[in-house]
C-alpha cells in the first residue's frame, strides 16, 4: 500500500470514529479563517449542552514522533479558524516539545486507541464549556443586585435562603462557591484531579467543608445540582412567594442525599 493510499484511509479511520460519538464530520474541508484559507484533514462538528462546537483534526500516518513545531504550526490554525478544540492524531508518537507545547492548551495530541479510550473527558470538555457559561451568568445576575435601588435590595437580600458568608446573610457566598466551582471545572479540564467542591451548606466552613472530587461523572453531578440550586435562590430572592424557606428546600434532593452520604465516611 503506497504512503497516500495510507494516510487518506488513517482520515477516514479518524472520522469514522469521531462520527460514531456523534459528531458530523467531513474529511479535507477547507475552511477560511481570518488570515487565510486552511485544507483541515477532518473537521467534527456537534450541538452538545445547548453549545455548537468545531472541532479540527490533522492526521499523520508518520512512523515518527511529530514535532513540535507541527504542534505550534497547528495551533495557529486552530486559533486561525475558530475552532473550539483541536486534535492531531498520530500513531508514530510525539516529541516531548510536541508534548510540552500542547500543555494548558486547545490541542489534543492522541492516536485512535487513546481517542477511545479517552473519549468520555473529551466530550466532558463541551460540558464544561456550558457549566463555565452558565456559572458567569448566574455570577452576572447575583452581581446584578448591587444595581437595584436601595429599597428594591434590600427586599430582595431580605429574601436570601443561601450560605452566611462571615456570619452575615449575603450572596457574596454563593458567588464564592461558584467561583470555586468554575476553577475546579477548568482544573479538571487540565486532568488536574482531585479538584475541590465547596457544597452551599458548608459555605463557611473553611476547615472541612471541602470535598475532593476525583473523575467527571462525580464532578458534572456536582456542578449541574449545584448551578440549579444556586438558580433557585436567585429566583427565590427576586420573587414574591413565601419567604420562609430553606436552603436544603431549594437543594435537589439528590445532592443532598449524597453529601449525606459522603459525610457519613470516616476521613482516613
Amino acid at each position: 500500500m503506497n504512503q497516500g493510499k495510507e494516510w487518506e484511509e488513517y482520515q477516514i479511520r479518524v472520522s469514522k470514529i469521531l462520527s460514531e460519538f456523534g459528531f458530523a464530520t467531513k474529511v479535507e474541508e477547507v475552511i477560511e479563517g481570518a488570515r487565510g484559507r486552511h485544507e483541515i484533514d477532518v473537521t467534527a462538528r456537534i450541538r452538545y449542552a445547548g453549545i455548537d462546537q468545531l472541532w479540527v483534526v490533522e492526521c499523520k500516518k508518520w512512523k515518527r514522533p511529530v514535532p513540535k513545531e507541527r504542534v505550534l504550526a497547528f495551533s495557529s490554525i486552530v486559533d486561525d479558524v475558530g475552532a473550539d478544540r483541536g486534535l492531531i492524531f498520530a500513531e508514530g508518537g510525539f516529541q516531548a516539545g510536541a508534548v510540552h507545547a500542547s500543555r494548558n492548551s486547545s490541542i489534543t495530541l492522541t492516536n485512535l486507541t487513546d481517542f477511545v479510550s479517552n473519549s468520555a473527558n473529551e466530550l466532558s470538555s463541551i460540558k464544561v464549556s456550558d457549566l463555565i457559561r452558565r456559572i458567569t451568568g448566574l455570577e452576572n445576575k447575583f452581581h446584578s443586585i448591587w444595581d437595584l435601588d436601595a429599597a428594591e435590595q434590600n427586599r430582595v437580600n431580605s429574601r436570601y435562603v443561601g450560605p452566611k458568608s462571615f456570619g452575615l446573610k449575603q450572596p457574596i457566598a454563593v458567588m464564592a462557591c461558584l467561583g470555586m466551582l468554575k476553577d475546579s471545572l477548568e482544573a479538571a479540564s487540565f486532568d488536574r484531579w482531585p479538584v475541590p467542591y465547596r457544597p452551599l451548606d458548608q459555605a463557611e466552613d473553611y476547615s472541612n467543608g471541602l470535598i475532593d472530587v476525583k473523575n467527571w461523572d462525580g464532578l458534572l453531578f456536582v456542578a449541574e445540582k449545584t448551578l440549579e440550586t444556586c438558580d433557585r435562590i436567585y429566583d427565590h430572592m427576586t420573587g414574591d412567594g413565601n419567604s420562609h424557606i430553606r436552603l436544603q428546600g431549594l437543594q435537589p434532593p439528590e445532592l443532598t442525599n449524597l453529601l449525606a452520604a459522603i459525610r457519613k465516611i470516616p476521613s482516613d
